[in-house]
């Protein structure tokens, strides 16, 4: 991103579509940009936007500034056992993927790229237990390992839910109301409004593809009549973009590694 910013022919939804493979650095531009810095009194609810008002002059300082402190994860013990990390990972992996489908899938009248970002942002709360009560987390992980659902068993421990604590910060940062309904509303029964139902569908979809750490769960029929989306469809629409990311992150990885190698 930090390259991207510097060419002469880069665009606003480049740079964007690049922010939003790191779900804490994309939560992090929006809530700058919703901020007061922005000077500005209407709500931004997508990386394009967020990246057209700050510029890319700030959002490479930003960068920047994320290889030290990578928003969210600046909280992250350095200690942390391998279990949380590969669990951390894995909560990437849905969560790009989830962004990517529902884009994919916005039915007329949702933006492609506010669905985007209410996808890469729907688990924002389970990211904050992650790295801020991980004693919850790993709680939390043991069930989903069971086949159990998370929210019931957030309610009863914590008193809460995920979807819930996701919410409460993205209105706290100023996330336009349509952000803050999805990210709350994404595992409610029936979603009332469309893009949170639409975000439901997209990260059932990835969890029945294997991404995450939640357990998979059928999708109810009355859900993808609220998302506008007809679910018997979509199957080969989305097989190519889970593979081409997979390809992405092995292809990412390898270069890790060899980076290592070469240190």
């Amino acid at each position: 991103m930090i390259t991207l910013c510097e060419d002469a022919r880069a665009s606003a939804r480049g740079v964007a579509l690049e922010a939003a493979r790191d779900e804490s650095f994309s939560a992090l531009l929006l809530r700058i940009a919703n901020s007061a810095h922005s000077m500005s009194a209407s709500r931004i609810g997508d990386l394009t936007q967020a990246v057209a008002r700050l510029g890319f002059g700030f959002v490479q300082g930003l960068a920047v500034a994320s290889i030290a402190a990578p928003g969210l994860g600046a909280g992250l013990d350095r200690s942390v056992d391998e279990e949380l990390a590969e669990a951390l990972r894995q909560q990437h992996r849905h969560s790009v993927r989830v962004g990517l489908i529902a884009r994919a899938l916005a039915p007329s009248g949702v933006s492609a790229e506010v669905a985007l970002t209410a996808g890469l942002l729907h688990n924002l709360g389970l990211s904050v237990l992650a790295l801020f009560a991980p004693k919850a987390f790993r709680h939390l992980l043991a069930a989903a390992a069971r086949g159990d659902q998370l929210p019931p068993v957030e309610l009863d421990t914590l008193g809460f839910t995920h979807a819930q604590l996701g919410a409460a910060l993205a209105e706290r940062w100023s996330y336009p109301p349509p952000l803050v309904g999805a990210i709350g509303g994404h595992d409610a029964d029936v979603p009332s409004e469309r893009l949170p139902a639409l975000i439901q569908i997209a990260d059932l979809l990835v969890r029945e593809a294997g991404a995450g750490i939640e357990p998979p769960r059928e999708i109810r029929p009355e859900v993808a009549l609220a998302a506008g989306v007809d679910v018997r469809s979509v199957a080969q629409r989305i097989r190519p973009l889970l593979d081409a990311q997979d390809r992405l992150d092995e292809r990412m990885q390898k270069e890790l590694d060899e980076s290592g190698a070469s240190l």
